[in-house]
């Protein structure tokens, strides 16, 4: 039996026992209200002291009828309410209370989920992809269909779902309908494929990335409907090769995409047309003075990518800013992109 239905047999049983006692007090209560003519509050204390065995007085002298009833009530009720409180007792000392909450404030967080990631698979990729988001702020739900690795990214903080990311329901979970994007990040990559096209068929214009393993894979993802397809191999191959050939060079992009150490970061941003910097040069809004922010590349409305924007060139609406800076810095940019007062 697993830890997750080993808890909800759990749980089953604690409500199971409260339910149980329950009705036993509210028998025997409306017994001796029936029998003995008594009023609620006498009939009611006749039943505690009964099934609990503490050997007070009866309330009045019983008649024989009330004396079988009695009977009746402690052989099949006095088992019934020390099984409960032992239940009650295992629920609480065990910690299950605390699971069960834990799992309703999960559902809660799931719920208010908007404009999120979605991370179907949480082995070493998806951990990672998890550190990077969680560094950045970014709000995000894992899927796995392993229950170990749920429990181990819930211990790590995450919001995670046990359940296949290739099933529609589970998506529905995880708030797809409300996502930004989705990270396929599954073990294989049949798994990824099936994925992808599951969450493109719910919603055509969610934001894609999957990896593969292999070069036929990616032709496949894209066709599934993936915008961008990671190679790890490929990828990796190309990253040890640049630590041979250009080791500085290497060092410092791992310095940069480390927020842990230059607390530096480098992101887009897209200009609304509110923004104060539509209309106006690069020269003229001057982040590297003004913001400690630098600029290095500029995106044109209809998708021209400038990798070094001139100084005299204008900021246009629905441009997009690549900047490199700390992280306070570009949430001021943020706030200047969008035309929004900084908090």
């Amino acid at each position: 039996m697993t830890k997750e239905s080993q808890q909800f047999s759990t749980l089953r049983r604690f409500w199971v026992s409260i339910v149980s006692v329950a009705l036993l007090i509210l028998t025997g209560t409306l017994g001796y209200i029936y029998i003995e003519r008594m009023n609620t509050l006498d009939a009611l204390y006749m039943t505690v002291i009964t099934v609990a065995t503490v050997g007070f007085h009866e309330v009045q002298p019983l008649s024989n009828p009330g004396k079988i009833f009695t009977m009746a009530l402690i052989v099949g009720g006095t088992g019934l309410f020390f099984f409960t409180l032992t239940n009650v007792a295992v629920f609480l000392l065990s910690g299950e209370w605390r699971t069960h909450w834990e799992h309703q404030r999960n559902e809660r967080m799931l719920r208010k989920l908007n404009d999120h990631f979605i991370i179907c698979g949480y082995g070493r990729l998806g951990g990672s992809v998890a550190e990077e988001l969680r560094t950045k702020a970014i709000p995000f739900v894992i899927i796995d269909n392993m229950i170990d690795n749920v429990l181990r990214a819930r211990d790590e903080g995450f919001l995670a779902i046990k359940g296949n990311a290739a099933d529609e329901e589970v998506l529905a979970d995880a708030g797809l309908h409300r996502a930004k994007g989705l990270i396929a990040a599954a073990g294989n990559d049949a798994e990824n494929v099936f994925i992808v096209l599951t969450a493109r068929n719910l919603k055509p214009n969610l934001y894609i990335v999957a990896r593969a393993d292999c070069d036929e894979s990616e032709s496949k993802l894209r066709r599934a409907g993936a915008e961008k397809v990671v190679m790890l191999y490929r990828s990796a191959g190309k990253r040890m090769a640049n630590l041979l050939t250009e080791p500085e060079l290497e060092e410092y992009l791992d310095e940069l995409s480390d927020a842990n150490n230059l607390n530096l970061r480098i992101a887009q941003y897209l200009v609304n047309e509110h923004s104060p910097l539509v209309g106006k040069s690069f020269q003229e809004v001057d982040l590297y003075n003004n913001h400690r922010i630098n600029v290095v590349g500029y995106k044109l409305p209809g998708g021209e990518l400038h990798t070094t924007p001139r100084p005299a060139e204008i900021i246009q609406k629905n441009g997009t800013i690549i900047a490199i800076g700390k992280g306070g810095d570009l949430e001021m940019l943020s706030h200047l992109a969008q035309g929004e007062k900084p908090a």
